[in-house]
């Protein structure tokens, strides 16, 4: 079984960004939506690999929840290198490099690394809505009870609308001072 180009297959990774952007808006000092978003790139680059190579199924390790939750751990691990690699190069002047300073590496590492862990858990979750090929609990079973229980078309509808609905409510409760 190939994959067939032009098919409803192809990831369309910004909608999950909407169950992060709700979460950013509510509390958007110690979670880290650049981990969160950096978690569900790198699940979807699993589903590119295989649909460069024409191989199905396209949702393999990284689409278990057990793959998506180190993906997402990877994910922020790696967030949390990069943010403080790009601080070193701040003037001392500037905001997030202060704000850096006032936090301990322990706890950003920790607030990243949750992120990337939900960001990955819930990728997991939304494509098990939508994908048959998928076996969200491997190893411990194969199968995916899940796939098809919403319409994709309804699913993409409703994290359209979250994340129109998320961002607002970001822009409404942020403070003007940060």
């Amino acid at each position: 079984m190939k994959y067939q180009p032009g098919g409803s297959l192809i990831p369309l990774t910004p909608f999950h960004f909407s169950p992060g952007l709700l979460t950013k808006a509510c509390g958007p000092r110690s979670f880290w939506l650049t981990s969160f978003m950096a978690a569900n790139v790198l699940i979807d680059v699993e589903v590119l690999y295989y649909m460069s190579r024409n191989e199905l199924p396209l949702h393999r390790s990284l689409h278990t929840y057990l793959g998506g939750s180190a993906a997402g751990l990877v994910a922020g691990l790696l967030m949390w290198g990069l943010i403080l690699f790009l601080a070193r190069l701040m003037p001392p002047t500037s905001r997030w490099k202060q704000r850096l300073a006032r936090t301990s590496q322990t706890r950003l590492l920790l607030q990243s690394l949750i992120a990337g862990l939900i960001g990955g858990v819930s990728h997991v979750f939304l494509d098990s809505l939508m994908h048959a090929d998928m076996h969200p609990f491997w190893p411990i079973t194969t199968g995916n009870a899940l796939a098809g229980s919403i319409s994709v078309a309804s699913l993409h509808l409703g994290l359209g609308l979250l994340g129109l609905f998320s961002i607002f409510l970001w822009l409404f409760l942020r403070d003007p001072r940060s």
